[in-house]
């Protein structure tokens, strides 16, 4: 396994830059997060920092109407040359998003009279701002796909200090959920307005790939998975168990998010070359099997970080972690299997597979949850990422893509791909 380490490490010197840029724009959006989740628990209860996640949760289930599947589509489009689909996708999902105005004003309204006015009274607040947050953040994927990691960098170190700056301050000075959710939506619509307006300026071309708004329309499915993963659980939660509980949730999945961004910025440091590549998934099952070393050197440490971050006030997050940490391997290798789906235009694996992701977490959620709470949440979530990838793999069989469906993949060796 050792062996196998060393050899990786080697063929993936010649992207070494895109790693290290990739890596460091993750790490600034992760210690952001983490920053803010700190700030929390510092200077407030556990109950303004549940109210503030429950909010954000709401927020992104809704951002379905955006037809968030036209990022994935802009960043393997632009990776393989078709700068101008950035532009007609991203206003494509900016009008989409315009239906989530009305939504999230009405579930506003719903939370105001069955769950708390506070709550209520905060979406309405922030409802003019969900196209910006929703749609606008494609310059990101846009860079990505220019394999521009460093240029990503430089903007989300910008814009995630300020974030972290205005909320930090709105924080300790107010202490008011619906100041809180205003610094923060307000400074992100800045931003996604002034780099998408960079972003146009840099395009090279204006060539459009004629299947982009199709694929959109399919990966929107894969991403109703993953955002019924990351939100639904935490809606539940709040729901149905103390606001506080969710504080508790909250931070067991930020802290373990922290390995598995390292992991996913990772892939995505060779993704705009594996696109292009002739390799398949089996060259990665190597690596699967290296990866469940990483939760069994963090088991016996994690404490000591999460209490260092988080106080002793938080110390049940210390047991949580230590189970979900085992979900890294599985997660590493679903993320490839994404990739090679996305790659090889499986639109119709790709429904598939995700329609049977959606169904099985939203069950697990609504069995597990009620009965354990917390532990539900954290159970759900590691089977969750075990469906999909056995889903994703059985997807890829059923396919059996040759080369990839894009008729510009270049045949490559596994060697070439790094």
């Amino acid at each position: 396994m050792i062996k196998k380490a060393t050899k990786l490490i080697s063929k993936a010197r010649p992207h070494a830059s895109n790693i290290l840029w990739s890596n460091v724009n993750q790490v600034v959006i992760v210690l952001a997060n983490l920053g803010i989740s700190i700030v929390f628990a510092r200077f407030a209860d556990k109950a303004l920092y549940g109210q503030f996640l429950f909010i954000l949760a709401t927020f992104s289930l809704l951002s379905i109407v955006s037809i968030p599947g036209t990022r994935t589509v802009i960043f393997r489009t632009v990776a393989q040359g078709y700068d101008g689909v950035y532009a007609k996708a991203t206003s494509f999902s900016f009008l989409w998003s315009m239906l989530g105005i009305p939504l999230v004003v009405i579930t506003g309204v719903i939370l105001y009279h069955v769950k708390s006015k506070i709550l209520g009274t905060s979406l309405v607040a922030c409802a003019l701002l969900f196209p910006f947050v929703t749609s606008l953040q494609n310059w990101m994927l846009f860079l990505k796909g220019r394999a521009d990691f460093k240029r990503l960098s430089i903007y989300s170190l910008i814009k995630f200090l300020t974030i972290l700056i205005a909320v930090a301050l709105s924080i300790i000075l107010s202490k008011n959920l619906i100041v809180i959710l205003l610094a923060y939506y307000f400074t992100i619509t800045g931003f996604n307005i002034f780099y998408h307006l960079k972003s146009l300026r840099i395009l090279r071309n204006d060539r459009i790939d004629q299947g982009w708004k199709k694929q959109s329309f399919a990966l929107t499915i894969m991403d109703l998975s993953v955002i019924a993963f990351g939100q639904v659980d935490i809606v539940l939660i709040g729901a149905l168990l103390p606001l506080e509980q969710v504080a508790i949730y909250g931070l067991v999945m930020k802290f373990v998010d922290v390995f598995l961004k390292t992991i996913k910025c990772t892939v995505e440091g060779i993704l705009p070359s594996l696109f292009r590549s002739k390799v398949t998934v089996k060259y990665f099952y190597k690596f699967f099997f290296i990866s469940f070393l990483i939760p069994v050197i963090l088991y016996p440490v994690i404490r000591f970080p999460i209490l260092f971050l988080f106080s002793r006030k938080y110390s049940d997050v210390i047991i949580f972690s230590k189970v979900y940490i085992a979900v890294i391997p599985f997660y590493f290798l679903d993320s490839i299997a994404n990739c090679f789906l996305i790659k090889y235009q499986l639109n119709m694996e790709i429904n598939i597979s995700r329609i049977v992701s959606i169904i099985a977490v939203i069950i697990l959620y609504a069995i597990l949850i009620p009965w354990y709470g917390i532990w539900g949440g954290v159970i759900s979530s590691i089977l969750y990422y075990m469906i999909q990838l056995m889903m994703n793999l059985i997807m890829l069989r059923v396919g059996k893509p040759e080369y990839g469906a894009n008729p510009e993949c270049i045949p490559m060796n596994s060697e070439d791909l790094s």
